[in-house]
């Protein structure tokens, strides 16, 4: 799967540019095509860089969703309900985002559309889930089953990113504690002992020697470490590189376990909602794995779709993928066989979550007093060495 520009032009002769992967430059053409839009040229490129969301962006699109789900219900066109809700929203945020998706609407836009079109509001699987519910006649039960996913979502976040905080400002202090002691008072002690002419300790010395090292290096680590990081941030651009970094990540001890198992729950929660929505299995599979943001995931699950309209089975070609855990592969696999694959997903996807909730709370309850413990022995090394310098020197013969 390579990444492409596309600029093509609509029925109504308005130009479009777009990134699309696909196989092939034919294969990106025809993908412009299925849209409606006439591709002009298309040439290997690297997706456009993403849009810093706005404040608030989260619970703008969840309650846009939510509201949006509920008046449709009500028997309003999705027109109407956008008209409606831009009139009688109270958040800037929310009014100027229905306003614009009312406006792609009357210009012959789907929903889905407007969303994939603003990914800084509604990332994926907004735009998935949406399609899936206009092609089944059911948008505002999907639009209902996708606000329940986003609010749990932003729920476990918000306590997970609460939680943080406190080790991070711990964390950050402790850095600037140590290095304070480490630059600026031990060599002061330092100086007393080749003042006198005298050698420190060994602990001592093993500790001014440290400090030395860091009041040295200080500026080459903060130089070295802007620069990988923006290196690392322009050769994450590439799509190829991306899908390169995740392969690497999956392969990992620990964090490819941990990476398939977030990536079975968010596969499993999508897959979940677009076929209780009326899909079949293989549109439901193809909309699913678009919504993943690990690129190298989503390549792999592609391929495996490919094989699937061929004839092969689907549990069969995700196993063959390895992007996806061994339960993951046997709940899909009974699923179909018994011809509830969306409740099996469901309930797959549930136990995920709550399996990853728990371990992420433990591994922060465990986190908290390891990070003191650790800060405790680096302060408590450096005091000591300064006070076994205290004590030699009164050994030394002045």
């Amino acid at each position: 799967m390579s990444g492409y520009q596309v600029h093509a032009v609509g029925p109504d002769g308005q130009e479009h540019n777009l990134f699309i992967e696909a196989a092939s430059q034919s294969d990106a053409a025809a993908m412009v095509r299925a849209k409606g839009l006439t591709p002009v040229s298309a040439k290997p490129g690297n997706p456009p860089r993403k849009k810093r969301p706005p404040r608030g962006a989260s619970t703008a699109a969840s309650r846009i969703v939510r509201e949006l789900g509920a008046l449709t219900g009500a028997g309003l066109t999705v027109e109407q309900a956008l008209s409606s809700l831009s009139r009688y929203v109270s958040s800037s945020l929310m009014q100027s985002v229905a306003i614009a998706l009312r406006e792609d609407i009357r210009a012959g836009m789907s929903l889905a559309e407007g969303f994939a079109a603003r990914p800084e509001i509604f990332p994926p699987p907004f735009p998935q889930i949406a399609e899936a519910g206009e092609a089944s006649g059911a948008l505002p039960a999907a639009l209902n089953d996708l606000a329940d996913w986003q609010e749990r979502r932003a729920a476990f976040d918000g306590e997970i990113k609460g939680a943080l905080i406190y080790p991070v400002i711990l964390l950050v202090l402790a850095f600037f504690a140590v290095g304070g002691l480490l630059i600026f008072v031990v060599p002061r002690f330092e100086q007393v002992f080749a003042d006198m002419g005298a050698a420190p300790p060994a602990f001592a010395a093993g500790v001014f020697a440290t400090a030395r090292w860091l009041a040295k290096a200080a500026p080459f680590l903060i130089v070295f470490g802007i620069g990988v990081s923006f290196l690392t941030g322009l050769w994450l651009r590439s799509t190829g590189a991306q899908r390169r970094a995740f392969a690497f990540a999956h392969k990992l001890p620990g964090i490819g376990p941990l990476l398939r198992s977030m990536l079975a729950a968010r596969f499993c929660r999508v897959l979940a909602v677009l076929l209780q929505n009326g899909l079949s299995a293989v549109p439901a599979f193809r909309l699913a794995s678009a919504s993943l943001s690990d690129v190298y995931a989503k390549a792999q699950l592609e391929d495996a779709l490919t094989e699937v309209r061929r004839g092969a089975s689907l549990p069969d070609q995700i196993a063959t993928t390895g992007v996806l855990p061994p339960l993951a592969v046997e709940i899909i696999r009974v699923g179909e066989q018994t011809g509830e694959l969306g409740k099996a997903t469901e309930r797959l996807a549930t136990l995920l979550e709550n399996r990853l909730e728990r371990g992420a709370r433990t591994a922060l309850h465990l986190a908290e007093p390891a990070l003191i413990g650790f800060v405790g022995l680096v302060v408590g090394v450096i005091i000591v060495s300064i006070l076994l310098a205290l004590v030699s020197v009164n050994d030394i013969g002045i």
